[in-house]
């Protein structure tokens, strides 16, 4: 039997919940932040959760940028800038928490 000592089956255990919790952690995070949006119309602050689905339209000097907001994570869905590097910056909180579309003059940012 290869675990055949109690600190084995121990040890199995331990890793298997170690696992398991990083996975959720991972896949289902538990906490909530402040998502900020700076644009020329101003800022607002919006409470971001695991359940927070929405879809912000922000207006800039180009146009609309299109902010999408679902599963606790926020991106720029569409931007009217020619080269749309915003939408290619990632996920917030999973990019470190910053997306800039600087030709229409939109930032957002977890706080």
């Amino acid at each position: 039997m290869i675990f055949a000592r109690r600190g084995d089956w121990l040890s199995l255990i331990a890793v298997a919940v170690v696992l398991i919790a990083l996975f959720l952690f991972r896949y289902f995070p538990s906490t909530s932040y402040l998502l900020v949006i700076e644009s020329q119309g101003g800022m607002q602050e919006i409470e971001v959760t695991p359940t927070t689905n929405l879809n912000l339209t922000v207006s800039g000097p180009l146009g609309e940028t299109l902010i999408a907001i679902q599963a606790g994570k926020a991106w720029v869905a569409h931007s009217p800038c020619p080269d749309k590097v915003c939408m290619e910056m990632g996920k917030i909180p999973d990019n470190g928490g910053f997306i800039a579309c600087v030709p229409n003059q939109v930032v957002i940012r977890s706080k």
